[in-house]
């Protein structure tokens, strides 16, 4: 007999894809009687023609727009934009960036609907999480604001109703998990992401092959992402070089944004694991989101390959490219990072080295460490610090 479980699908209600989709939104809003719309992005976004564009279509939908999103969401910024949103009585949040856009779009629809009005407030509805399996959430007692996203970057953070912010004071990030924190529509426009700085670009198409390796070989995967979750690995390994190469190649970013989706649905039923629990608490300390992923995968990947075998060999498959399909899938995922140029090493960003112990202690109370398919303790985390270091 085998055992029950119960699957939950993911809340995306609509995918609006396509060059130009951005051109779309006005009319999505008006459909769901969305009238105060109250934007959110970082400084970077703002400045841009795209951004400008899509302000301009929107009209008088918009009654407030927040530029000052920084990365991993530090906590007092999240208040910051809770207490606007309120002021500015926003009926839906549309987050255009990156994953801290998103995250911080999510962690407001979370503050406007439950009342919170300081950090500590916003620190209760974390997960609270002691390795290996003790989980507290304290639950919602309203429904939150809607999320649209219309994301420029391959973190990925718009289809799930995960989201992070930093406490700079404890140098911990703290982890929100909503179901209902899901965006609700997804607008993929390759022309917008096009603009994205192609560092910026290949640092999180990292993520995306993050995502989908952590996903298929954990200890709770599920046959259907764990299929959707290789595929998406093949496709970032073709089209992810292509992208970073030429912003001008909407097909190939595309693919990416599509794999990137691919590589994390069904997040909410089958964890991520060890390279992303390091990779948070690294982005405590100052590492930026994806370059994270840049940094651990490979290691982490090395060190489970003797519990992740079979896996590790499917991957190996889609991520050879021409090269030899017996060899490790970290080493064919090393020469995709070369290839993609991106960041290796934790000493490259200026943070002391006396800051790993801390972090290998928060890395065991982030909550995705639990579904590692091996067994973790501080010292296994230190010693794949050190590695990178």
């Amino acid at each position: 007999m085998t055992e029950l479980r119960v699957f939950e699908m993911p809340r995306t209600r609509r995918v609006i894809q396509g060059s130009g989709a951005t051109a779309s939104l006005a009319g999505e809003l008006d459909e769901r009687g969305l009238k105060r719309a109250m934007l959110v992005t970082g400084r970077s976004v703002s400045a841009g023609e795209g951004f400008a564009a899509l302000v301009e279509s929107l009209g008088d939908r918009v009654v407030d727009v927040y530029n000052k999103v920084e990365a991993h969401n530090p906590v007092q910024r999240v208040v910051e934009l809770i207490e606007q949103a309120r002021k500015a009585d926003a009926d839906v949040f549309v987050a255009v960036g990156g994953g801290s856009p998103v995250d911080a779009a999510k962690l407001a629809a979370l503050g406007v609907s439950e009342g919170i009005d300081d950090t500590a407030g916003l620190a209760e509805y974390a997960v609270k999480f002691e390795y290996p399996d003790i989980i507290k959430i304290r639950p919602q007692t309203a429904e939150p604001l809607p999320v649209i996203a219309v994301p420029t970057t391959l973190s990925a953070a718009e289809w799930d109703g995960f989201a992070g912010s930093v406490d700079h004071e404890r140098d911990t990030k703290d982890l929100h998990v909503f179901l209902n924190l899901t965006p609700t529509t997804v607008v993929l426009d390759p022309a917008l992401a096009a603009l994205t700085p192609r560092d910026l670009w290949a640092t999180t198409g990292v993520r995306a092959l993050d995502h989908a390796v952590e996903t298929a070989y954990a200890k709770n995967a599920h046959p259907f992402t764990t299929w959707l979750a290789t595929g998406a690995l093949g496709i970032l390994a073709e089209n992810l070089p292509r992208s970073v190469a030429d912003a001008d190649d909407h097909e190939a970013a595309l693919q990416c944004q599509i794999a990137a989706w691919m590589s994390i649905i069904g997040v909410h039923n089958v964890s991520l694991g060890l390279s992303h629990g390091i990779g948070h608490q690294l982005g405590a300390v100052g590492i930026p989101h994806g370059v994270t992923s840049c940094i651990m995968l490979p290691h982490v990947m090395r060190f489970l390959e003797p519990v992740t075998r079979d896996q590790q060999a499917a991957m190996a498959k889609v991520l050879a490219r021409g090269g030899d399909p017996s060899a490790p899938a970290a080493d064919h995922m090393e020469r995709l990072f070369d290839e993609l140029g991106v960041p290796r090493r934790v000493s490259d960003f200026g943070v002391p080295r006396e800051k790993m112990d801390a972090v290998a202690k928060a890395t065991l109370g982030d909550l995705v460490v639990r579904e590692a398919p091996r067994k973790v303790d501080e010292q296994v985390v230190y010693e794949l610090l050190e590695k990178v270091w």
